[in-house]
């Protein structure tokens, strides 16, 4: 008699065996960690702990600790902070005493020079030199007056290093800041050489 093959029904998995095979496969995702962990001496999905691949909270902290300075860092950043403010009332202290001259003051060093007029007036003060400047205020006008500055310094040997007219147009504060200083420089040690001048014609006519 001829006897056909008798087939098994395949056998359905039990919530048991699922729970383990759940444990086996991935192990990670009961022990709390953020990646599944393959088994041994296999290697996961490459890019696994990037940071698309991170829990949500996760991103945010890793976020928030790259933010966030180191005790060291911030003290830098509190010192370069507070040699600027110093830096800024000095100079405009400075600034303000030649202005007074031709009967102009200024409050914020960064803001009262974008236009040019207080910058080419300063400059006019300093060398007794008549500058031209240009009389509008539109954006073009400003960086016009600043650029007249800047050249003015340039024809006297000024040393302008990376310094633009769009930068204190634009109230550059660190750019700003060494403007001023340069012009600073400039003309005291031009003074300082003028007088040398005339105290030593003055020993000479009294010989």
């Amino acid at each position: 008699m001829h006897q056909y093959p008798v087939r098994r029904r395949p056998r359905t998995m039990s919530s048991s065996d699922e729970e383990t095979l759940s444990e086996r496969s991935y192990p990670s995702e009961r022990s709390g960690s953020l990646s599944p962990c393959p088994p041994t001496g296999s290697q996961g999905p490459p890019g696994d702990t990037l940071p698309w691949n991170l829990a949500r909270h996760e991103r945010r902290k890793r976020t928030s600790q790259d933010s966030v300075l180191d005790p060291a860092e911030r003290a830098v950043v509190r010192v370069a902070d507070e040699r600027d403010r110093v830096q800024k009332k000095t100079f405009t202290k400075w600034v303000n005493k030649h202005l007074i001259k031709v009967r102009k003051h200024i409050t914020d060093l960064y803001e009262d020079l974008r236009d040019g007029h207080n910058l080419i007036s300063l400059l006019e003060v300093l060398s007794g030199v008549t500058l031209p400047r240009e009389k509008g205020r539109m954006r073009f006008h400003r960086l016009q007056n600043v650029q007249i500055a800047l050249d003015f310094l340039k024809q006297r040997q000024g040393k302008l290093v990376n310094i633009r007219n769009d930068d204190i147009t634009d109230g550059n504060p660190k750019l700003t800041l060494g403007l001023i200083w340069t012009i600073i420089l400039h003309f005291q040690r031009g003074g300082a050489a003028g007088e040398a001048r005339l105290s030593s014609k003055d020993r000479a006519t009294q010989e």
